[in-house]
């Protein structure tokens, strides 16, 4: 009789301590559902790093063409500064009406 007990004594913790450890392998703040998420947060960063180091390297090269190219950074001067030649006239369209030019339609216009 006391070797019954003792074999339900034994099969009842083990039983016990398989549960917990089954549960702390999923549940616990090492375990699979952290594993899972943080693998998630990974790959999100490293297409967030693809994505800076593509715009890095745009950027570098854009810094090369202004460098070496004076048409570049004359075309640059042009469009972010609005510095016009004394012979160009410079037209300042209200915002409404900026897709109509004296009547012309532009590609994309409704009218």
């Amino acid at each position: 009789m006391v070797k019954l007990a003792g074999r339900w004594l034994f099969w009842g913790l083990s039983s016990v301590g398989l549960c917990y450890m089954v549960w702390s392998l999923v549940f616990s703040d090492h375990g699979y559902l952290v594993y899972r998420q943080e693998a998630m947060q990974t790959g999100m960063l490293r297409e967030e790093l693809k994505e800076l180091l593509a715009d890095r390297e745009r950027l570098a090269e854009e810094v090369l063409r202004l460098r070496n190219d004076p048409d570049a950074l004359e075309e640059l001067v042009h469009r972010e500064l609005g510095y016009v030649y004394p012979d160009e006239i410079m037209l300042i369209m209200p915002e409404g009406r900026s897709s109509e030019v004296s009547g012309v339609k532009r590609e994309g216009s409704k009218r």
